[in-house]
């Protein structure tokens, strides 16, 4: 989680890390993130802004997905994808959708 909520300061994200996300948020299964590791590794990086927590994390993601250049993200994962179509369920409303499952 930790490249989703630091790296994400900037404009402009690698949209294989959108793609990842989307793969993570799907399955249900996947254990929460380690919050206690996340907060270690901002607080190292000079993170300015809230901690995530339990209740927030989710929150702040998207927040940092609204910001986004999405062509740019969109363009970056095109070549990555073995099936094509999947570029169309990247979205930041099928994310924010899994974001707000949780």
């Amino acid at each position: 989680m930790y490249r989703y909520i630091e790296k994400y300061h900037r404009k402009y994200a690698k949209g294989r890390d959108l793609y990842d996300l989307m793969w993570y948020l799907s399955d249900p299964t996947w254990p929460e993130p380690n919050l206690v590791l996340l907060q270690n590794a901002l607080t190292q990086t000079h993170w300015e802004g809230a901690m995530p927590e339990a209740d927030t994390w989710r929150v702040m993601i998207y927040a940092r997905l609204q910001q986004l250049d999405w062509p740019a993200a969109l363009a970056d994962v095109r070549p990555f994808l073995e099936r094509p179509p999947e570029l169309a369920l990247l979205t930041l409303e099928n994310l924010g959708k899994l974001l707000r499952q949780g």
